[in-house]
């Protein structure tokens, strides 16, 4: 069913929409089988590029193995690449939550917020309303359309999904008018003028036989506000034992190496390695590489290893930490 200007209050229900002024906090512990969702979002928003898209789906495999079939954005920013975890943290801010009733549509990254809908179960609510009208100063639905569509039709599956629009092409669906819908102006009604004389404050239009079908209904409307989205600054993570949950101390062990000797042979760096911590070498340093801990920098002598900026800050915490134990 689609909505004209308004949001309607349905009991039972679930909003997403920036026009009520209490909001929940949202969540994107969403199924890890929509993770490819997440990443296109957070690509329409503008936060990353398309290189860092494909090294963000290249991490699925890894997320399986973290993460129990559900996202966990606090893995996910320490296993990625080193420009990303800002981005991360910066979702972690917003949607730190469980849902709720009432979620925001923060007007910097919609099509993220939209995919939060993918955290939500059925429960008790079975009607769910997206607000697909104008954001402040923008013009046109605030979603990417191919996306919308993909949502809804993951959605559709646990609940009744029902749109807000501000105006519509075509009747093809349950169209439902509020009372401060201008229903001569609406670009679906402009040739059936005749009909709409019997349109009033909240009617219910569809086609049925090819005739156009209207029915007044008795309908609640909710007043439009303003939503007070909710940032929270995230606390700092320990990426190592997120990321190394089994061998955290030993990947600390080697960048604590790199750091006090600024940089290794990478030859000579792995031999260390292999006696000093036998049969996992290879899947630490392999990991360290892959999750941007450390770089490998050629030179004349065959490569050199060093810390990176995501290794310094990972280090840094732990020292942080244990600075603060004592």
């Amino acid at each position: 069913m689609i909505f004209l200007n308004s949001l309607p209050y349905l009991e039972n229900s679930i909003y997403l929409t920036n026009r009520l002024e209490r909001v929940d906090i949202p969540s994107l512990s969403i199924p890890l089988k929509y993770y490819h969702v997440l990443i296109r979002a957070l690509y329409l928003d503008g936060l990353i590029g398309i290189n860092h898209a494909e090294r963000l789906l290249a991490l699925k495999r890894d997320l399986d193995v973290l993460c129990n079939d559900t996202l966990n954005l606090k893995v996910l920013e320490a296993i990625s690449p080193e420009v990303v975890c800002d981005i991360i943290y910066l979702l972690r801010g917003y949607f730190f939550g469980r849902g709720g009733e009432i979620l925001p549509i923060i007007p910097s990254i919609p099509n993220t917020s939209l995919v939060s809908l993918l955290s939500l179960s059925p429960e008790e609510k079975i009607d769910l309303i997206i607000d697909c009208r104008f954001l402040p100063g923008k013009y046109g639905v605030p979603f990417n359309t191919e996306l919308l569509y993909t949502i809804l039709s993951i959605l559709r599956s646990r609940f009744k999904v029902h749109l807000v629009v501000d105006d519509i092409n075509i009747i093809n669906d349950e169209i439902v008018t509020s009372p401060i819908t201008d229903k001569w102006n609406v670009t679906a009604f402009r040739d059936k003028l005749r009909e709409m004389v019997h349109v009033s404050g909240s009617s219910q239009l569809r086609i049925v036989n090819t005739r156009l079908e209207i029915m007044n209904l008795n309908i609640e409307w909710l007043r439009d506000d303003v939503s007070k989205i909710i940032y929270r600054p995230p606390e700092e993570l320990n990426y190592l034992e997120l990321a190394f949950p089994q061998y955290h101390s030993q990947a600390l062990d080697i960048l604590d190496e790199l750091w006090a000797s600024t940089f290794a042979i990478e030859r000579l760096l792995i031999e260390k390695i292999r006696d000093d911590i036998g049969d996992i070498a290879l899947e630490v340093y392999y990991k360290l590489l892959r999750y941007d801990f450390i770089r490998r920098i050629p030179s004349s002598s065959g490569y050199i290893v060093v810390p990176s900026n995501k290794g310094l800050r990972a280090l840094l915490h732990v020292r942080g930490k244990s600075s603060e134990e004592k």
